[in-house]
């Protein structure tokens, strides 16, 4: 996972009154919020034996242990050991850590990284997907590969043709064709289309580091999607079509739920099945071999591999 960077974690509008347990980045996590609606991120377990804390619930703001009712403040201390008295003081190693988030585009973030003082902001697509793309529908679920095929995948213009050809059907060229990288942003665009024809079906399709992707689908569709890793094996996947079909937010939001389930129910089915016949493991633990085509997926490759090395040698001079 590449460090110092922002992952969303969770939809703002699933976590509510009712603390939500999670695992990602290779955590077990609570989220809740606290008196004031902010959003609280700590480890699931709690430190006096172990329960699972989002089976516990908020009282005046500060989160209670199911078990035991030992409550933690919203910076991690423990103040109360209802078995203890009112008067007894909960020791420092009764706390938990916390972890910076961010509330951002209808997502929770949380900081994968070191401890700074100021944080970078939250990048997202906000020159694709402004204002006038205010109709949307949105879902999430779990897949058992590594994040970082399901990023790459997304930079995948020329599998759409022969997968899911009865949306693409006969345009197996992709010409032409750029990729560019700006930063961690990998720019692409490409024209599929029949051999013989000069014209085609026009995608965009961009990747920003470290896991967010955007597809144009036209001019008037568009998606976002993010795979946070869970643990190495598996995915929180999230996506979000926005369209400008129409400013009538009822027919917007159909649309964008109809397209919703036709990746849910048709795409990503197709896609799946070839997931399961893949290598395991992440994207570098199997040889590619790429063509023109494939520049963009290159190009999310080495810079990957950039990041993740620039990082252990932080961490080999620290040590």
């Amino acid at each position: 996972m590449i460090p110092d960077r922002w992952y969303p974690i969770l939809e703002t509008s699933k976590l509510g009154k009712k603390p939500v347990g999670v695992k990602r980045l290779d955590r077990k996590l609570v989220l809740w919020r606290d008196g004031s609606g902010r959003a609280v991120a700590m480890p699931s377990n709690c430190p006096h034996r172990g329960a699972a804390l989002e089976q516990g619930r908020v009282v005046d703001g500060e989160l209670a242990c199911p078990w035991h009712g030992f409550r933690f403040a919203p910076d991690g201390a423990c103040t109360l050991m209802p078995c203890e008295g009112v008067d007894a003081t909960p020791p420092r190693a009764m706390g938990l850590e916390t972890y910076r988030l961010q509330e951002q585009h209808g997502l929770i973030w949380l900081w994968h990284g070191d401890a700074r003082e100021e944080l970078p902001p939250v990048r997202f697509f906000d020159d694709q997907v402004g204002s006038e793309f205010r109709a949307t529908s949105q879902s999430s679920y779990v897949l058992p590969y590594h994040y970082s095929r399901m990023v790459e995948t997304n930079l995948d213009l020329h599998h759409s043709p022969f997968l899911h050809r009865g949306f693409f059907p006969n345009k197996p060229r992709v010409d032409p064709f750029e990729a560019r990288i700006e930063g961690d942003r990998i720019y692409t665009e490409g024209t599929m289309r029949r051999e013989d024809a000069e014209t085609g079906f026009d995608l965009r399709v961009d990747c920003l580091l470290p896991n967010l992707g955007y597809i144009r689908l036209g001019a008037k569709l568009h998606i976002v999607i993010a795979a946070t890793p869970i643990d190495h094996d598996h995915t929180w996947m999230w996506f979000r079509y926005y369209q400008d079909y129409t400013r009538l937010r009822p027919i917007g939001r159909f649309i964008s739920w109809v397209a919703i389930q036709s990746e849910m129910r048709v795409v990503q089915p197709q896609d799946w099945r070839i997931f399961e016949g893949l290598p395991e493991g992440s994207v570098d633990d199997a040889p590619s071999h790429f063509v023109r085509a494939d520049q963009g997926i290159a190009l999310y490759r080495r810079r990957r591999r950039e990041l993740l090395d620039g990082a252990a040698k932080r961490t080999r001079e620290v040590d």
